[in-house]
């Protein structure tokens, strides 16, 4: 049976806040659960999404609720997008690194630079671009067009930014993903390759993807 995609009226935006924590901390892992595992979590997928949850209601970092928006249906949380102009992004991974270490003793705060430490040197947007740095939605909502709007959102903010471009990042493993940025103009620009012993780890690495706006 073919589900029936919701009309735009039905869909609402907001900010996120930071009493969303909870649900919009796990949806973000969702966005790149092997690396958070990985690397914010030290290995432990738990860990991990109480990191991202704790994190979230903190202001001023790339993973913050001042950056997300919330996507609404019938008074649910059913999705989420962290999106901020690209001339940002140096500053909001800096004040990122912060509030995640003070999770863990000194040790622990080696490993966890030593294992980002791959992601530090990946271009992921550029100053004259709006960059979707996080977008999900919850997985019983997927394939009614929610992911449709909320690109169109982004692209609509990005105009009232004064930006004609919107970049974003997709795990090379992602194919239904890669098909969807595809099918809505987002043009491969670079790749970004992992290298071979942190495959098992962080994937096999992504695409930069570019969409000119018209």
């Amino acid at each position: 049976m073919t589900k029936k995609k919701f009309s735009s009226a039905e869909i609402e935006f907001r900010p996120a806040a930071p009493e969303d924590a909870r649900v919009v901390g796990n949806l973000l892992f969702e966005t790149f659960p092997r690396k958070a595992t990985y690397i914010i979590g030290l290995g432990c997928e738990g860990r991990a999404r109480k990191i991202l949850m704790d994190i979230f209601p903190i202001p001023d970092h790339r993973l913050s609720y001042e950056f997300t928006q919330i996507v609404m249906y019938r008074d649910r949380i059913v999705g989420a997008m962290v999106i901020f102009p690209g001339s940002q992004i140096a500053r909001l991974d800096r004040r990122l690194y912060h509030p995640i270490l003070k999770q863990y003793r000194f040790m622990n705060t080696l490993k966890l630079v030593h294992r980002g430490v791959p992601l530090f040197f990946i271009k992921e947007t550029t100053r004259d671009e709006f960059f979707i740095s996080n977008l999900v939605v919850k997985e019983n909502y997927r394939n009614l067009g929610i992911g449709e709007k909320m690109l169109h959102q982004a692209e609509e903010m990005a105009r009232e930014a004064g930006l004609s471009k919107v970049s974003l990042i997709v795990d090379l493993e992602n194919q239904k993903a890669r098909r969807f940025y595809d099918r809505h103009g987002y043009k491969i620009k670079a790749l970004n390759l992992v290298p071979n012993r942190l495959v098992p780890h962080l994937g096999p690495g992504s695409e930069r993807r570019v969409k000119e706006l018209s």
